[in-house]
């Protein structure tokens, strides 16, 4: 598959000068595929910070002769996998000119020349089709599914409740960071893909991002000792739970629907009307299903297609 640009189309790198334009891009699409935008200046930002990324070398733009945006890629060296996520896309008026192709096309080739790792993960939404069906005919094959679930705070959410012996507060910056961390890498180890983090990157995808809360963050203690946490950002869009988890000797206690209840109360009295996460769809914890019981409903459906470069 050649990697050649349709005609009628100019492609160019990046620079830092480039991420509103790049916002208000995946704005337009996001509001075209799901409805509403929800990915915001920082969270660009906040993508071209990533470890093994490197901004002129692993994205690009592509205009149409008229000056107009066409379409925006990005591929990330992740360590085990070069990922691509639905950031990667093409704006809906120039979907029928061979620009989808082009992207695939050209994250192969990238990946071929330019990144350690050979196997590609494309995360794409299943409803779109179009992007479905190409990966099915070039030798993808998919390694799992993730939701997108959501809750819309209509009314004052349940209270939390914990066992006694455990307490629950707001994330304490200059106290929680370095135990945080580590209760979630150990938290992590038995799901689907999970790698350890060193703590300097985990801890930039959190204190850089001006979007975390500290107030929203939720940290679970019993006696001197973290035992769950979860980290939460507040963009335009509503509150996001980046990440939550329980070691696994605490589980079955109820934390994990307690901290869910919290930051859902703590959005409503700051009146933030949705809260979202992203889950793996068959975790091995029963994830999905705590979601559930806290009300949270599926708002998305990502495939991930995989394939090795020989």
């Amino acid at each position: 598959m050649e990697n050649n640009l349709p005609q009628g189309f100019t492609l160019r790198a990046l620079t830092p000068d480039d991420a509103q334009r790049v916002t208000d891009f995946i704005g337009v699409c996001d509001t075209f595929d799901y409805g509403e935008p929800d990915f915001s200046l920082e969270d660009v930002r906040a993508d071209w910070r990533r470890d093994g990324f490197v901004l002129e070398r692993d994205a690009w733009l592509i205009f149409a002769n008229d000056g107009t945006l066409a379409a925006y890629g990005f591929v990330w060296d992740a360590g085990e996998r070069a990922r691509v996520e639905p950031t990667t896309c093409v704006h809906p008026n120039f979907r029928e000119h061979g620009l989808d192709d082009f992207h695939i096309a050209q994250v192969e080739a990238h990946t071929r020349a330019q990144l350690e790792t050979k196997i590609i993960q494309w995360i794409v939404n299943s409803a779109q089709h179009s992007w479905t069906e190409r990966f099915e005919q070039r030798g993808y094959h998919i390694a799992r599914h993730d939701y997108v679930m959501e809750i819309v705070l209509d009314e004052k959410p349940n209270p939390p409740t914990l066992a006694n012996g455990f307490v629950m507060r707001s994330f304490e910056r200059g106290r929680d960071e370095r135990a945080v961390w580590a209760c979630l890498q150990e938290a992590f180890r038995d799901h689907r893909g999970h790698s350890d983090r060193e703590y300097e990157e985990w801890a930039s995808s959190f204190f850089e991002h001006p979007e975390w809360s500290c107030e929203l963050s939720a940290v679970v203690t019993q006696g001197d000792e973290v035992v769950a946490a979860a980290m939460v950002f507040h963009s335009f869009a509503g509150g996001w739970i980046g990440t939550l988890g329980v070691r696994r000797p605490w589980r079955k206690h109820g934390i994990g629907l307690a901290m869910l209840y919290r930051i859902f109360g703590e959005c409503y009295a700051r009146e933030i009307k949705k809260v979202g996460l992203g889950v793996d769809a068959e975790s091995l914890t029963g994830a999905t299903r705590l979601y559930e019981r806290a009300g949270m409903k599926v708002k998305v459906h990502f495939v991930r297609y995989e394939k090795e470069m020989k």
